[in-house]
C-alpha cells in the first residue's frame, strides 16, 4: 500500500492503496488505549472551580483574542491547532489571531497543514508576485488534492483577501507577509516543477534535476512497484534526491531568479526529499512514515524563519495532533513526534506557543473513507470522562485558559482523554477511536473550548 507519483495534473497525489494505508495510520494514532473514567480525567478541581477557588477558566469571546495574542507574541513559533479539519470557528478564530499577531506584533508568515505548491499560488496572490492568480478564489482553487475543503473554503478565502490588502498597504520595499504550506502530499507537483527547471541549469545541478526526477518517473506512477523494488534491492531514489537538495543549497541564487523564486525551487526539492522518506517509511511497522512528515512540517517552518531573517516569527496552523507536544500524549510511547515537539527541541520551550482548540459537539466536514465524498455530520457529545465533557459540565459556556500556571497544574493533575477528529471520521466510532490521552499542561500553552461548533463552508 503506497503513494503514487501521478503524471496527471489533478493535484491528487494519492492512490487508493495509499489512501487505505494513510487511513490505517490515522486510526492507529487515534485509537491508543484510553481507559480513564471521569474521576481520572485530571479535572479534579471542577467543584472548586465553581466556588472560584481555582480561577483558571476564563469566559471566551472574540474580545478575548487580543489578550491571547499578547500572551503568544514574542514566541518565534505560534502554533494554532484544531480538533477537527472541518470546523468553521477554528478557522475564523485562527484567522483573527493571525491578523492580530501580524498587525500588532509583526509576525511574518502563516504556514498551514497544506501542500507547498498549492499554498505557493496563494502566496503569489497575497504578495502580488509575477504570475499570481487573478483572485483569492482562483488561488485557493489550486487546493485540488483531497480533502479540498480543508483550504478551499470561505473561511480561508477571507484571510487570504485580508493578507493581500495588508501587504498592498505596506511600503513598496517592505517585506510582505507570506502564506505557505508545510505538508508532503503534494510532492507530485514538486517533481513536475523540478523537472521543468532542469534545462535552465548546466553541469551537476542539471544532471541532478534530471536523474532524481527520472528515478521516480521510471516507475510510471506505480509506487507499489517502487517500494517492492526498494525492499528487494535496497536501491531507492533518496540518494539522488539528497544530492539534488545539497547542490541546490550550495548553488548561489541565479541572476534571473528572484529571492522568492529561488526559495520556492529549493523548497520543492526539500518536499521531494521528505516525501520520499515518508513513502519509504511505510516499509516499516513503526512511526517512521509519520515522523518524516512531521520533520517536513518543522523543517519548512525553520526554513521560512531563515528566509525572513534573524528576527522572523511565524504562525503555523495544523491539527492539535501536530501542534501539541507529542511527548505529552500517548504518541510518545509509539515513538511518534510532531511539529510541537520538534520546534520546542530546536528553538527552546520558551520560543514556542501552542494553542489548542476543542468542542463538545457540533457539525463537521469529514469523509467516511480516504478520498470519499465530503460529508457534513453531527459530532456526538464528547464521551464521558473526556476533557471536553469535563469542560462542558462546568456550564461556563465558551472558555479559554492558560496552561503554564499553578492553577492549571492543580486542575489538570493527571492525563485526560482529549478528542481528535481527522479528515476520515465515523461518528459511530467516536468514543472508541477519537481520543488521545493528554497531559494538558505539557501539551499546550493555552486552550480554547467551544461548547458547539459549525462546519466549514467549501468554495464551489
Amino acid at each position: 500500500m503506497t503513494y503514487s507519483f501521478q503524471d496527471d495534473t489533478s493535484g491528487s497525489g494519492l492512490t487508493q492503496t495509499a489512501a487505505s494505508l494513510l487511513s490505517l495510520l490515522i486510526v492507529w494514532m487515534l485509537t491508543l488505549p484510553l481507559q480513564l473514567d471521569a474521576s481520572e480525567t485530571g479535572l479534579a478541581a471542577t467543584e472548586a472551580q465553581h466556588e472560584n477557588e481555582h480561577p483558571l477558566f476564563r469566559s471566551f469571546s472574540e474580545e478575548s483574542l487580543p489578550e491571547i495574542a499578547a500572551m503568544a507574541a514574542g514566541h518565534r513559533a505560534v502554533l494554532l491547532g484544531e480538533s477537527t479539519h472541518g470546523t468553521s470557528e477554528y478557522y475564523r478564530l485562527r484567522a483573527a489571531l493571525s491578523k492580530i499577531l501580524i498587525e500588532a506584533h509583526g509576525y511574518n508568515f502563516v504556514v498551514v497543514e497544506g501542500d507547498w505548491d498549492a499554498a505557493w499560488q496563494v502566496n503569489k496572490y497575497v504578495k502580488q508576485l509575477p504570475g499570481a492568480p487573478a483572485s483569492a478564489r482562483e488561488a485557493l482553487a489550486h487546493f485540488t488534492r483531497w480533502p479540498g475543503w480543508m483550504w478551499n473554503n470561505q473561511e480561508t478565502l477571507e484571510l487570504v483577501e485580508w493578507l493581500r490588502a495588508w501587504n498592498a498597504a505596506l511600503p513598496e520595499d517592505a517585506q510582505k507577509v507570506g502564506f505557505y504550506g508545510m505538508d508532503v502530499y503534494g510532492w507530485p507537483e514538486s517533481v513536475r516543477v523540478l523537472r521543468a527547471q532542469a534545462d535552465h541549469f548546466e553541469g551537476d545541478l542539471r544532471t541532478a534535476l534530471l536523474v532524481s526526477t527520472q528515478c521516480i518517473n521510471r516507475f510510471r506512477g506505480d509506487n507499489r512497484a517502487y517500494l517492492q523494488h526498494v525492499a528487494r534491492t535496497g536501491e531507492h531514489c533518496g540518494r539522488d534526491i539528497l544530492e539534488l537538495t545539497e547542490l541546490l543549497e550550495a548553488n548561489p541564487q541565479p541572476d534571473d531568479f528572484t529571492q522568492e523564486e529561488w526559495f520556492n525551487l529549493r523548497q520543492h526539492a526539500f518536499v521531494f526529499r521528505q516525501a520520499d522518506l515518508h513513502l519509504r517509511g511505510m516499509l516499516f511497522q513503526g512511526p517512521e512514515s509519520w515522523n518524516e512528515r512531521a520533520a517536513n512540517f518543522k523543517q519548512t517552518f525553520a526554513r521560512l524563519l531563515d528566509f525572513y531573517g534573524e528576527e522572523a516569527r511565524g504562525i503555523a496552523w495544523a491539527h492539535n495532533t501536530h501542534i501539541g507536544d507529542a511527548r505529552a500524549t500517548d504518541m510518545a510511547s509509539a515513538g511518534m513526534h510532531n511539529i510541537g515537539q520538534l520546534t520546542r527541541t530546536a528553538f527552546g520551550d520558551d520560543a514556542v506557543f501552542a494553542l489548542g482548540f476543542g468542542t463538545f459537539s457540533g457539525r463537521v466536514n469529514v469523509g467516511f473513507e480516504w478520498e470519499g465524498p465530503m460529508q457534513i455530520v453531527e459530532m456526538p457529545e464528547a464521551r464521558s470522562g473526556s476533557l471536553e465533557a469535563g469542560l462542558y459540565s462546568l456550564d461556563l459556556g465558551a472558555v479559554w485558559f492558560p496552561l503554564r500556571t499553578d492553577a492549571a497544574r492543580e486542575v489538570f493533575g493527571s492525563p485526560v482523554p482529549h478528542r481528535a477528529i481527522g479528515v476520515v471520521y465515523n461518528p459511530a466510532n467516536d468514543a472508541a477511536q477519537n481520543y488521545v490521552n493528554s497531559d494538558m499542561v505539557a501539551r499546550y500553552n493555552a486552550f480554547i473550548f467551544l461548547p458547539y461548533t459549525e462546519e466549514l463552508t467549501p468554495l464551489r
